[in-house]
């Protein structure tokens, strides 16, 4: 107070100056409407629609661009969550403390016309290739029946999950379905929202009997879940259909027919293409009035609401006004169309008999910044151009690449001098003959750009781009026909190597202990002859596994014979089909499931402990099996949910065998690839199992989610238990000398990895999530949601300790150290804040995630565990033990490599005919130097030269105010004692 009172004066003329600095830089007010709420008031008896908003301007956006509403009333609901109830016309005006009502006021005039945008000098772009033949796809590992070793065999029928054949037409006639493809949800049916939602990125589209719906999402996100949020479509119909069907699917396309058109669905596309074929009625439209509208460039300033006739050269563009979209649409050359545009819709229709193919595509998500109904702007009132000047560039591009249209496509892997090297080639040809080529264009999502090559080969348009659940995606340009993705190699061990001074303890706990000891540890009986389900077993014989490769590690080759005798013991019996719940083969979907054991305890109160005996109540020989009907039994096996993470285990387990024991790896060895096939089969040329069943190529991750048809779409939870399944085939593939299974295991698992470390484990140094969700990590990952919480609890251990199962030398590959510095505090409050932790036994995860930065006190924790963390009961530490744990720390604890799949990529920009990859990458990948990934606000005619000066001035009077404080000209805390105050506690460990 002494000091400010001293230089008081010399404050208040800076302050005064600064001010005076800031109102000269400020226009007037802009012109249009604006969003006005009364307080107090609330409208009731016509409510529309209710959703969650983060402020008052919002819930008016979302009024504008809902059919039917007039007033949006704000309030906040019982959890505390600012909630968005829209009102139609009937609605009567109600006082009501803590809501508010809120409406455009529309007296500031309409909104301007966008302003022609600067451009740079064009670059040359180079001649497009031809399109080749597609390559072969991936030899079968095996073509063996299942049945043939011993699975049987059922077919689904009555109230059980059938295929909809009827939404289902494939040419090639394939007998194995796709189940948790992304595109599946188009023969699944209607969802509990009446929907069927693929989400292509940037697109979501749904597919009904009459055509085919289009929707471009925006974000809405929360504390706790980030979410797509469709409220509006366009409708592409052919007329006169009465049905859909899927003719042709492969790993990043989907073909669907309605007979007089047809729609190739291609994954990261940024046009929709459909194929008219003698259509009655062929229109392209939307339920929304028009800002502008152009015809080849020429604008039709008043268009008809009924209707007019026009010539199409070969464009029409048209800005929306309920969601400031600029769209376009192509249509063959010169062709004959009708368009009608009145306040509540617009549309572009065909002459009767039409045959042609048009595409759609969205250019612009926030043309002019005004009406607030643009959840894609950069600022408020603020579009795109403004934030952005090169924005055309990717109307341009669009521009560039529509006349690039694709059939199928086929996915490849192979081992190239500096990595692994996944493409997509795409079977492309000319949209429309006569026109000129041009080159393919898709949409890059973040990882996706931290594993494109800079070779020459492909250009990254950085203006424009798209806002999705993947953070920022952009525009990228190929002048061939195929994408290329680099992933570089990495260490996959069985094992590792421990620090020599922890050996002892290790044994300790692995032999030393009496009975508590690891060595002894066995299955419980009943388990042992299968009253379980495939998930649970997995993990128990996965748990016998890491302890006979620690055995063997650390020469204790009697130990590991006795381990491996049980694990051998018990898993055959799986593959043998004399356990209790048996595994069959699925002729429906063509895949392996589990039958399911109905457990039931007869009491005995006579007998010694525990007084009684289990039984199964159904007969699996006859396939009686609960399975079938109940889609949450053996946690939905026979509804496709999760077999990556159940056959994940026998699969790792079976290589740890393979390893040892090779004349077992002979006689099961094409039990266990029937479960290799199940999951991963890499070929369509296996006639009993869908190709990669869990793998979704385009996003570099897997789904979990099987023939369930959800309104938030395809999911996952664990992704650490998919990257276990990789990881079994992988080692399985070696143990055996099957390349091919090595191969795809390895392939699966670094696209994993690397997608996990963008959309599992939220990078500090990139805007994948917005601000407002406020986790270092994601529970659950959907097509349209993600969220921070598990399908079993949202407690916060849970949801970072589900991401760390289990616990083998591969999950340090996910866990980079800066991340794990960011990460693991949170974990450890969630941990430490909770005795469930313990009693669940997740706290064995936070030690494992611990050691990755804090190996010595990751130690010290694991010795002071309790043996019940590791117990049956424990669902978190069961599939683990203290030797296992003492061994991680040990061996991988501060693990530090050269490199880290997350710190790609090796590129920072990406330019036809010039090879940048030698430029030295920062750690950042685009390093927020995105226009539209800036947090920009409207500033429309500030000098840069005024800020400095005012940023300037400040600083000085700071300068002086700190010197008078070290002079004791006034009090307060001297200079060290707020570097004390604020150091960090404790040593940290990061990349530099």
């Amino acid at each position: 107070s002494e000091c400010l009172f001293f230089f008081g004066p010399m404050l208040r003329l800076g302050c005064l100056v600064w001010l005076c600095l800031i109102l000269s830089t400020c226009g007037a007010p802009p012109m249009g409407p604006k969003c006005v709420c009364q307080e107090g008031t609330s409208y009731d008896g016509h409510d529309i629609k209710t959703l969650p908003v983060n402020d008052e301007g919002q819930c008016c956006g979302l009024c504008v661009t809902t059919p039917g509403c007039k007033i949006g009333v704000v309030a906040k609901n019982k959890a505390g969550t600012l909630m968005c109830r829209m009102t139609g016309s009937k609605a009567k005006s109600v006082k009501k403390d803590g809501a508010k009502a809120c409406f455009w006021d529309r007296s500031g005039g309409a909104s301007p016309k966008p302003k022609p945008s600067p451009r740079p000098s064009p670059k040359p772009l180079p001649t497009p290739k031809a399109p080749k033949t597609l390559p072969d796809t991936f030899p079968p590992v095996s073509t063996r029946n299942p049945e043939a070793e011993g699975y049987l065999g059922t077919v689904r029928s009555g109230s059980e999950a059938v295929p909809r054949y009827n939404l289902m037409c494939f040419d090639d006639k394939r007998k194995p379905m796709a189940t948790n493809h992304w595109w599946v949800p188009a023969v699944l049916g209607p969802n509990a929202a009446g929907k069927n939602y693929v989400t292509t990125l940037p697109y979501v589209v749904n597919c009904e009997k009459n055509g085919l719906e289009v929707a471009y999402p925006w974000i809405m996100s929360q504390k706790k879940i980030v979410q797509n949020i469709v409220n509006r479509h366009w409708s592409i119909t052919p007329g006169m259909s009465d049905r859909y069907c899927v003719r042709r699917a492969d790993e990043v396309t989907f073909t669907v027919t309605w007979g007089a058109m047809e729609s190739t669905i291609v994954r990261g596309s940024p046009y929709i293409t459909v194929n008219f074929k003698k259509a009655q009625e062929a229109t392209i439209g939307t339920g929304q009035g028009v800002r502008t509208l152009y015809l080849d460039g020429e604008e039709i300033p008043s268009p008809s609401s009924v209707g007019a006739d026009y010539t199409a050269k070969h464009k029409v563009t048209v800005t929306l006004r309920d969601s400031d979209e600029t769209w376009v649409i192509y249509v063959p050359p010169n062709s004959p169309v009708k368009i009608k545009a009145s306040p509540s819709t617009f549309g572009v229709s065909f002459q009767s008999g039409f045959s042609g193919i048009a595409r759609l595509a969205l250019i612009n998500n926030c043309t002019t910044g005004l009406d607030g109904v643009s959840p894609h702007c950069p600022g408020k009132d603020t579009p795109n151009e403004e934030a952005d000047p090169y924005i055309q560039d990717y109307a341009d591009a669009i521009d560039e690449g529509s006349n690039v249209c694709t059939d199928k496509a086929v996915v490849t892997t192979e081992k190239v001098a500096k990595g692994t090297l996944v493409q997509y080639h795409y079977q492309d040809h000319k949209c429309w003959s006569s026109l000129p080529d041009g080159l393919k264009t898709m949409i890059a999502l973040p990882h996706h750009l931290a594993v494109t090559p800079c070779e020459g080969q492909t250009r990254v348009i950085k203006s424009g781009g798209h806002r999705n659940l993947r953070g920022l995606s952009l525009a990228l340009q190929i002048s061939g026909h195929s994408w290329p993705l680099l992933y570089p190699d990495y260490e996959i061990s069985w094992i590792g190597q421990p620090d020599k001074e922890k050996v002892d303890t290790i044994l300790w706990a692995l032999k030393g202990r009496n009975e508590t000891s690891d060595e002894h540890y066995d299955i419980r009986y009943d388990m042992k002859d299968g009253m379980i389900d495939p998930y649970n077993a997995g993990k128990l014989f996965a748990k016998l596994a890491r302890l006979v490769l620690i055995s063997d590690q650390l020469n204790e080759i009697p130990i590991r014979d006795k381990i491996m005798d049980r694990l051998r013991t018990y898993i055959s019996r799986w593959y043998d089909h004399t356990t209790k719940n048996l595994l069959i083969y699925d002729r429906s979907w063509g895949g392996v499931i589990s039958c399911g054991c109905r457990y039931i305890w007869i009491e005995r109160r006579d007998w010694p402990e525990p007084h009684g005996y289990p039984i199964c109540g159904n007969n699996g020989s006859q396939l009686e099996c609960p399975t079938f009907q109940d889609p949450n039994f053996d946690f939905g096996n026979a509804y496709y949910n999760d077999h990556h993470f159940h056959y994940g285990y026998f699969i790792y387990s079976s290589a740890v065998l393979a390893k040892f024991d090779t004349e077992w790896a002979k006689k099961y060895n094409e039990k266990v690839l029937a479960l290799v096939r199940d999951i991963a089969n890499p070929s369509p040329s296996d006639p009993y199992f869908t190709t990669f069943r869990y793998f979704d190529f385009f996003v570099g991750h897997s789904w979990a989610l099987g023939i369930y048809s959800d309104p938030n779409g395809k999911g996952q939870e664990s992704t650490s238990e998919a990257v276990n399944a990789w990881y079994g085939i992988y080692l399985y593939g070696q143990a055996t000398n099957q390349p091919l299974v090595q191969t795809v295991g390895e392939t699966l698992l670094q696209m994993e990895v690397h997608s996990t470390n963008f959309y599992w484990h939220v990078p500090s140094n990139q805007d994948i999530y917005p601000k407002e969700f406020k986790h270092t990590i994601v529970g659950i990952v959907h097509d349209l949601i993600v969220e921070f919480q598990t399908y079993f609890g949202s407690n916060g251990f849970f949801v970072h300790g589900i991401q760390l199962l289990p616990v083998t030398p591969v999950v340090h590959l996910m866990f980079h150290p800066f991340w794990v510095q960011w990460g693991f505090p949170r974990f450890q409050e969630y941990c430490i804040g909770d005795p469930f932790c313990t009693e669940s036994g997740f706290v064995t995860f936070m030690i494992a995630e611990q050691a990755m930065i804090d190996k010595d006190g990751a130690w010290s924790a694991a010795l002071k565990l309790p043996d019940r963390v590791f117990s049956l009961e424990c669902a978190g530490g069961n599939g683990n033990s203290l030797t296992n744990t003492l061994y991680f720390i040990s061996a991988w604890g501060n693990h530090k490599r050269e490199r880290w799949l997350s710190d790609e990529p090796t590129c920072t920009t990406w330019e036809f005919n010039a090879d940048t990859t030698s430029e030295k990458a920062p750690a950042i990948p685009l390093g927020g130097d995105h226009p539209v990934a800036k947090s920009v606000r409207a500033q429309r005619a500030t000098s840069l030269w005024t800020w400095i000066i005012a940023l300037f001035c400040i600083i000085a009077i700071a300068l002086v105010v700190l010197y008078a404080r070290q002079q004791g000209w006034c009090g307060g805390p001297s200079s060290q004692d707020e570097a004390e105050e604020i150091a960090p506690k404790g040593a940290g460990y990061g990349t530099g």
